[in-house]
């Protein structure tokens, strides 16, 4: 999922968070001044007004310190590797750095983060509550050494995909060439995954679910050329080519078949987009839950999947592909560039439609408050972006 990080700390102190929701009844007439994060945040609150959000969000900070501290890891990791690339002079810095420096987007590490909460709400290893609880300590302890290693199995699949796109405005970095310093990244990071899948003490499960979200989404990158095809004809063809192109558009993309069925995703196997972005991205969540599942022998709860995988679809559609509109333009076949090529602008209300239609699914599945707010944030963000896109449109 390329874009810049998705921000989920929560600025706002405790005891000025709780007075929020009235200020921001005057959010018609405040519009866009008041950040997306305190608006989804004070809309949350006043319609869940209970004192158990107080804990969650102490757990929020938790895990997120924990998701920052593994990324931060990850990323030391990748930069000894690259220190040995320069020392071997295959790399070199660039001008003025006097260091090797790695880092990568990480937003879409934002469902381990949420995964890792749940993990920990099912331990009862939840701040403030803990002291009156009985707490899995061995159940908490072991949901963050699987979460280190599932986001480094994130990353991994990420990178592979930037780089077989060609695309490396990610990878940030100090030394060149930049093509060469995002394979030893990726490189890296994949033999770490595979040592995690071969262990003797890993679930054959874990492997097993990985295998699958990877060989449905390369089977979903196969058809790109021939999407981008689709949209390149149908941008040059007129009237009745121009007619059967869209179809054929809304027959192939928008209103795909499964390859396979989701017994989570029955209702939303023929909401426009659906399969073509379960294949995307859907997929590669729904099995990073099994993964979580097979190696920690829980379960997180069908409910809390089907959040999981919708929230990222939505995501996927209302904050990357209308971030990504201005090169995927005339160039790459998403649900932002469909909607607009057959429409024109009138397009844009189909995805804010279409956007809110999986974020509602998401949240009437959505298990934990944590989760619940990442739903509400992404749904502000995604409507100022649609805005935004809409304003440099007209």
């Amino acid at each position: 999922m390329p874009g810049r990080p998705v921000p989920l700390a929560i600025a706002t102190p405790l005891d000025v968070a709780w007075a929020l929701p009235p200020m921001l009844r005057l959010r018609d007439r405040l519009s866009r001044r008041v950040p997306p994060l305190a608006r989804a945040f004070g809309r949350y609150v006043s319609q869940h007004r209970d004192p158990y959000l107080l804990a969650v969000l102490a757990l929020r900070e938790s895990v997120d310190d924990t998701v920052d501290s593994v990324t931060a890891d990850l990323f030391a990791e990748v930069e000894r590797a690259l220190e040995h690339e320069l020392e071997a002079g295959d790399l070199e810095l660039v001008d003025g750095a006097d260091a090797v420096r790695f880092d990568y987007d990480t937003r879409l590490v934002l469902p381990a983060m949420l995964t890792l909460g749940r993990v920990r709400e099912l331990a009862g290893d939840v701040p403030y509550l803990r002291q009156v609880r009985r707490v899995d300590t061995d159940l908490a302890r072991e949901g963050e050494r699987v979460t280190y290693e599932i986001i480094r199995a994130l990353l991994d699949g990420d990178m592979r995909d930037a780089i077989n796109d060609d695309e490396y405005e990610d990878f940030e970095t100090t030394v060149r060439p930049r093509a060469r310093a995002a394979e030893v990244a990726q490189a890296t990071l994949e033999e770490g995954v595979e040592s995690w899948l071969a262990a003797p003490e890993t679930p054959d499960g874990v492997a097993s679910a990985y295998r699958h979200a990877v060989s449905l989404s390369e089977g979903h990158q196969d058809t790109d050329e021939a999407f981008r095809d689709l949209l390149e004809r149908h941008a040059n063809a007129e009237g009745d080519e121009r007619g059967r192109l869209a179809d054929e558009i809304e027959a192939r993309y928008k209103y795909a078949p499964p390859q396979e069925s989701s017994p989570l995703f029955e209702e939303e196997q023929y909401v426009p987009y659906f399969t073509t972005q379960y294949e995307r991205v859907g997929i590669l969540y729904e099995d990073m839950l099994k993964m979580y599942e097979a190696a920690l022998g829980v379960e997180l709860g069908e409910s809390f999947c089907r959040a999981i995988v919708l929230m990222v679809v939505a995501a996927q559609i209302g904050l990357d592909d209308i971030d990504d509109f201005p090169e995927d333009r005339g160039e790459q076949l998403t649900p932002v560039t469909a909607e607009l090529a057959l429409k024109g602008t009138a397009g844009l209300d189909d995805v804010g439609r279409l956007v809110d239609r999986y974020l509602d699914a998401a949240a009437a599945a959505a298990e934990t408050h944590l989760t619940g707010m990442a739903i509400a944030y992404i749904r502000e963000e995604a409507h100022d972006r649609l805005a935004a896109l809409r304003a440099e449109l007209d």
